[in-house]
C-alpha cells in the first residue's frame, strides 16, 4: 500500500521531470545553433564585417567577390568549431577532412580561390554572424541610391575673368560710345572740310588725321585694349600650374562612385601604399581581380570594361583560369606565351618635380582625410583634381576638413593648410617626441610657451613653412 502510494505519488514528479528533459533535449541543438548566429552584437558585427568581410562578400544573395551570405545559418553543414577555423584559417579547416568543409572547397576554391585568413576571435565570429543575419542596414541603403551618383556633376569652375570685370569692360565701351557721339557732329564737319583736299592722301595719312582729330575718342579705346590685354596676361599667368576640375580619360572607364559609395570598398584597398609610402599608388590589375574573378558584369557598363581588365592580365572569364600559368592561386592555362597589353592608367594629380609630398606623413602623422585634398571621392567616375570651392562644401560632412580658399594643388593652398592646421602633441609618437625635446631645451621651452599663447599649435610654427620642407 505504501509503496502503492508512493509510486502513486511520485508519477506526476516524473512526468513533470521527463517533460523538463525532453524540453531541454529539443531546445539543447537550438541553443547551441543560437550560440553563433543569434547571441552576437549585431552593431559590433557590422563594424567587423566592414572591415574584414565586406571586400568580398554582401550580406545578400548576391556575387561580389565571393558568394554572398544570405541565409548561411540554414547552409551550414559543420559546427560551430568548424566555422570559426574556416574563417580563421581556411587550409586548417579544410586539413581536418571535415566533409562539408571539403564540399566547400571543391565548389568554390577552384573560381573564387582561397578566401584569405582573419584575424578575428570566435566572439567576433558571433557577432559577424549575428550582423549577417540581421543586417540593419541592408533596407536603408536601398534608399539610398541617389547619393551614389553614376556620372559625377563637376561643378562650374571659376574663371579669372569675373561678372565685375566684365561689367568694367561693358561700362568702359558704353563710355567710348558716349563720347564718340559728343564728337560726331564736329567729326563729319571737320570731314567735309578736309574730304577734298585728302582725297589723294595715302590711307595712313589719313588714318593719322583721323585720329588727330579724334584724340580723345582714341586715348580711351587704347587705353581700354591695354587694360583688356593686361588682364587676360594676368589670369593667364595666374592660372599656370592651375588644373582644377582636371579629368584625363583613362583606359577603363572606373566609377568611384560604384566601388566607393555603392559597394563601400575603402580607398586604402586600392591605394594600399598611402599609409606606408609617399605615393598612393596606382592599383595593379592583380588588385583588380581580387573582386572581378568573380564580378564579371558591371552594374553600368555590362561585361565592355571588365573585359579590358581580363585582356590586360590574361584571363578567361568562362573557364575562370589565366592564361599564362603564372595567375593567381597557381592556375594553369592553354597558353603559356600570353603576352597581355598592360594598362597605362592617366596620372590625375601630378606635382612637379621640385616638390616633395609625402602621403604617409599626411595621412598617418597628420590625420587628414582623403576628402581633405581629394574631395568628395565617392560622387565620382574617374579620378579627378576637386576643385576647392567644391572641397570647401564638404565641411559639415568632414569634421576635420579644412576650408582653404587658393586653387587646389597650388603652392597657396599648400601653405594656407599648413598655417591653419593644428596640430595635438598627443596625436602621434612624432609630436610627442617633438614636444618633449621643445620641453627639455631652455630655448626650446620658449619656443613652445610662444606657440601656445593662443592655445594651439599649427604646422607652420613648426616649421611648415621652411622651403627645405617641401622643396628639394
Amino acid at each position: 500500500m505504501f509503496g502503492y502510494e508512493s509510486a502513486n505519488r511520485s508519477l506526476p514528479v516524473l512526468r513533470r521531470l521527463a517533460s523538463v528533459v525532453a524540453m531541454v533535449t529539443l531546445a539543447a541543438p537550438a541553443i547551441l545553433h543560437a550560440g553563433i548566429w543569434d547571441e552576437g552584437n549585431i552593431e559590433n558585427g557590422q563594424a567587423l564585417f566592414n572591415a574584414n568581410c565586406a571586400s568580398c562578400h554582401l550580406v545578400t544573395n548576391e556575387v561580389l567577390a565571393a558568394p554572398g551570405l544570405a541565409g548561411i545559418a540554414d547552409r551550414w553543414g559543420s559546427s560551430e568549431e568548424v566555422l570559426v577555423q574556416w574563417i580563421q584559417n581556411p587550409q586548417a579547416a579544410a586539413a581536418t577532412g571535415d566533409p562539408y568543409v571539403k564540399s566547400l572547397v571543391d565548389r568554390y576554391v577552384g573560381t573564387y580561390g582561397w578566401m584569405t585568413a582573419q584575424a578575428v576571435s570566435a566572439d567576433d565570429v558571433k557577432d559577424i554572424m549575428a550582423y549577417v543575419q540581421n543586417p540593419p542596414d541592408v533596407v536603408a541603403s536601398a534608399d539610398t541610391g541617389s547619393d551614389c551618383p553614376t556620372i559625377y556633376d563637376a561643378l562650374e569652375e571659376e574663371q579669372g575673368a569675373n561678372g565685375t570685370i566684365w561689367f568694367l569692360i561693358l561700362l568702359t565701351l558704353f563710355l567710348i560710345i558716349a563720347l564718340s557721339a559728343a564728337t560726331v557732329r564736329k567729326s563729319l564737319e571737320q570731314a567735309a572740310n578736309q574730304a577734298t583736299e585728302m582725297e589723294d592722301a595715302p590711307y595712313s595719312v589719313r588714318f593719322r588725321a583721323w585720329a588727330w582729330d579724334n584724340i580723345t575718342f582714341v586715348s580711351i579705346l587704347g587705353l581700354f585694349v591695354v587694360a583688356y590685354f593686361v588682364v587676360i596676361g594676368y589670369q593667364a599667368l595666374m592660372g599656370v600650374g592651375v588644373y582644377q576640375g582636371y579629368t584625363p580619360d583613362q583606359p577603363v572607364k572606373f566609377i568611384h562612385s560604384v566601388h566607393v559609395c555603392e559597394n563601400e570598398v575603402d580607398c586604402q584597398y586600392c591605394h594600399h601604399s598611402a599609409y606606408e609610402s609617399k605615393h598612393a599608388g596606382i592599383p595593379s590589375t592583380n588588385v583588380c581581380m581580387n573582386c572581378h574573378k568573380a564580378v564579371k558584369k558591371g552594374s553600368r557598363y555590362g561585361e565592355v570594361e571588365i573585359g579590358k581588365i581580363y585582356a590586360a592580365i590574361g584571363f578567361d572569364a568562362e573557364s575562370g583560369t589565366y592564361l599564362d600559368g603564372e595567375g593567381k592561386n597557381g592556375y594553369q592555362g592553354p597558353q603559356d606565351d600570353f603576352q597581355g597589353e598592360p594598362l597605362k592608367w592617366n596620372k590625375v594629380h601630378n606635382l612637379p618635380d621640385h616638390v616633395f609630398f609625402s602621403h604617409q606623413q599626411h595621412v598617418v602623422v597628420g590625420g587628414l582625410e582623403c576628402q581633405n585634398c581629394h574631395g568628395d571621392v565617392g560622387k565620382y567616375t574617374v579620378g579627378r583634381i576637386a576643385p576647392v570651392e567644391e572641397i570647401n562644401g564638404l565641411v559639415n560632412d568632414f569634421p576635420g576638413l579644412i576650408e582653404l580658399s587658393k586653387p587646389t594643388l597650388t603652392m597657396g593652398w599648400c601653405i594656407e593648410c599648413h598655417n591653419k592646421a593644428e596640430i595635438s602633441f598627443a596625436s602621434s609618437g612624432y609630436y610627442e617626441d617633438m614636444h618633449n625635446r621643445l620641453k627639455d631645451d631652455l630655448r626650446g621651452n620658449e619656443e613652445l610657451r610662444r606657440y601656445m599663447e593662443d592655445e594651439k599649435t599649427t604646422v607652420k610654427e613648426l616649421g611648415g613653412w621652411e622651403c627645405s620642407k617641401c622643396h628639394y
